[in-house]
């Protein structure tokens, strides 16, 4: 018999890199080369279980001042390369660090949906020439943030954990009632 085994995507950093704070992140190569453009870039850190760097990919370049993005982009290359845990970075070319609706928006949007996925957005950095911020440290990552959509995941979510949980229910119960039975005997 054959059988095809799941191989994980080969890493795309050649040296091995653990993330332990926001400085490590500004330190990298790729960030250094984003800091000082003119235009947006965002680039995803996908990490292992130990904060092991995987992979960087560049998900978008924008504008001076914004980058068009869709949460699907940045699942869809978290879920490829096997990440458990990723970090968005990118780049403010104003120099200035406040995180802009848009920037907290596409943040607990792509949190949530990467939930789904069971994989962790550890955080977002904003980067500057100088000086980079954490929105996780700002507390701007799931601040009881709302939005349509998210009420709609938020739901299923909900629903699905229910199923589940009538599920064990019944086999406790199943088990519960077996043991009684025996002891009946």
């Amino acid at each position: 018999m054959k059988i095809n085994i799941e191989e994980k995507p080969k890493s795309n950093i050649k040296s091995g890199i653990i993330i332990k704070s926001k400085e490590d992140i500004y330190n990298m190569s790729e960030i250094q080369e984003i800091k000082n453009a003119i235009q947006e870039y965002l680039i995803l850190i996908g990490m292992n279980n130990r904060n092991e760097v995987r992979n960087v990919n560049l998900i978008g370049i924008g504008k001076s001042n914004l980058i068009h993005l869709d949460s699907k982009d940045i699942i869809r290359t978290a879920l490829i390369n096997a990440s458990d845990k990723v970090i968005m970075v990118h780049n403010h070319p104003s120099n200035n660090t406040e995180p802009s609706s848009a920037d907290k928006h596409i943040t607990n949007v792509t949190s949530k949906m990467l939930e789904v996925f069971n994989v962790k957005l550890l955080d977002h950095i904003i980067v500057t020439d100088t000086e980079c911020v954490s929105m996780k440290e700002l507390e701007k990552i799931n601040e009881n943030y709302e939005d349509n959509k998210l009420g709609l995941l938020d739901k299923g979510i909900l629903l699905e954990e229910n199923i589940r949980l009538k599920e064990k229910l019944k086999k406790n119960n199943k088990s519960r009632k077996m043991k009684m039975e025996e002891r009946e005997i």
